[in-house]
């Protein structure tokens, strides 16, 4: 049985926890093909040691004492916003990265190839590799590439991960090409399926007759480049007063998006779910009539794909890899981010028939059902990567 070492910056706790719950679900699916599988990952403060995730044991290690201080892989949007935010994370990265370091070289001699998700476990993996001989798989995300593609020192490190790896994956068209640029060779680079829980999220039982108010749903960390600010902003206009908007999410920019929606539209026009379990978003998701994701970058967004699974039209921004799942007057609606004037207009062509929003939700999940976007799909895309490197070695 093959073992892989699985290096993450982001996992979650528990079936409840979001974070990361895509890393997860993908670890489950490839296990089920035959894989033996181990999680390394920094904590985020709610353990340290091992746990074992669906039979899958899970190491946390710390990286700052006292760990009460430690910042760097804490609450919504991750290392990057992070490091965007506090002084003190950014000192963590150092510590965290040696740590990690130290603890992958010493797991990597139990595995027969590595397998990090994000530029930073990437790195840390590239050095396991030279050190152990052991094949590296990277995949890219979304930050990590957009970084890559404008940071000269990030560009550096970039390379040369690429340049240690067996295979690189990327999540989206776009990120394919930023790695191309910088050096993968087409040969060791691939843009996997990446699913969902097709039984987890699912269509549900629409009223035949037109339904008020309207229900739009937001799901994502609750950041400055998730663009909710400009969905508050797109919905501050009379005809749009009676449109409810859930949010689901948390994050620092929280505060401030509560304030500008309560001096912007009517009382109660937004109700704030907080971050939710995936059994519950699935069902709000069911309850909803489309969902926006006015983002400012992206990689290849999972709620998204969860919508589609849904039956449901998403309005999305032409960023990332949302032009690859969102086809647009067909599935759903595209406009450029920032422009909260296209967005209000989209919303209005949204709430304006009901016949084009059904028949956009279902040839969104007919669109998700033709392409494999299912996690079966996504780990035998992995299955053949991973042969190929272990091929190579």
């Amino acid at each position: 049985m093959t073992r892989i070492l699985v290096l993450t910056t982001t996992y979650p706790n528990n079936e409840s926890d979001w974070t990361g719950a895509f890393i997860h679900s993908l670890v489950r699916a490839i296990q089920d093909r035959g894989f033996d599988l181990e999680v390394l990952a920094p904590s985020d403060g709610t353990y340290y040691g091992c746990r074992s995730l669906d039979g899958i044991p899970v190491h946390r290690f710390g990286y700052f004492l006292p760990h009460s201080l430690e910042r760097l892989t804490k609450g919504a949007g991750g290392i990057p916003e992070n490091i965007a935010t506090s002084v003190l994370a950014r000192i963590q990265i150092v510590p965290m990265m040696a740590v990690f370091i130290l603890r992958t070289i010493l797991a990597v001699w139990r595995s027969d190839l590595i397998y990090a998700n994000w530029i930073g476990a990437g790195f840390v993996g590239a050095i396991a590799s030279r050190f152990s001989g052991k094949p590296l798989v990277v995949s890219f995300r979304g930050d990590d590439g957009y970084l890559a593609r404008d940071r000269p020192i990030w560009k550096l490190v970039t390379k040369w991960v690429i340049g240690q790896s067996s295979h690189v994956t990327a999540v989206s068209n776009e990120l394919s090409d930023i790695m191309k640029d910088l050096g993968a060779d087409t040969s060791r680079l691939s843009v996997p399926r990446f699913g969902v829980d097709t039984s987890l999220f699912f269509p549900g039982n629409k009223n035949p007759a037109e339904r008020f108010p309207l229900v739009m749903i937001f799901v994502g960390s609750l950041i400055p480049k998730k663009g909710l600010q400009d969905l508050i902003e797109a919905l501050a206009t009379p005809d749009l007063g009676d449109v409810h908007l859930v949010v689901v999410g948390d994050g620092y920019f929280a505060c401030e998006l509560k304030i500008l929606a309560q001096d912007k539209l009517q009382k109660d026009q937004v109700f704030w779910r907080g971050i939710a379990p995936p059994v519950e978003v699935a069902k709000l998701m069911r309850d909803a009539d489309f969902l926006v994701l006015p983002s400012y970058t992206e990689g290849s967004p999972n709620v998204i794909k969860e919508a589609m699974a849904s039956a449901l039209p998403v309005i999305g921004t032409r960023v990332g890899g949302i032009p690859d799942l969102v086809t647009e007057g067909k599935t759903g609606l595209l406009y450029n981010p920032g422009d909260i004037e296209s967005l209000r207009q989209c919303i209005r062509i949204m709430l304006k028939n009901r016949g084009t929003r059904l028949k956009m939700g279902w040839s969104a999940r007919k669109k998700l059902d033709d392409s494999g976007l299912n996690w079966e799909s996504t780990a035998r895309d992995f299955e053949s990567i991973f042969s190929r490197a272990l091929e190579k070695t």
